[in-house]
């Protein structure tokens, strides 16, 4: 889900009229989520619309927040693998 996001918001770095629509339909989907989805919406959004505030969130997600979680996995995998003896291959 990670890498999923991270294309999803390096999709919508260009800033054109289809990361415009695609930030409004992708967002838009958030309202469905019972009773934070509108908050996580406005949060995500930085308001009620898209605007700069928007494109400055979804930058930091893809540079900071999401490469950050993805090396954390990566770290949490090795080690469970390690800790199970590797990968015996028979």
């Amino acid at each position: 889900m990670l890498i999923i996001f991270s294309n999803f918001t390096g999709y919508l770095l260009p800033w054109d009229q289809l990361a415009y629509w695609a930030v409004t339909v992708g967002t838009s989907l958030l309202e469905y989520i019972p009773l934070i989805g509108n908050s996580i919406r406005e949060f995500i959004l930085g308001g009620d619309e898209v605007n700069a505030n928007t494109l400055l969130i979804f930058y930091n997600f893809h540079t900071a927040l999401f490469p950050i979680l993805i090396l954390l996995l990566m770290a949490y995998h090795f080690w469970r693998v390690r800790k199970a003896g590797g990968v015996i291959l028979t």
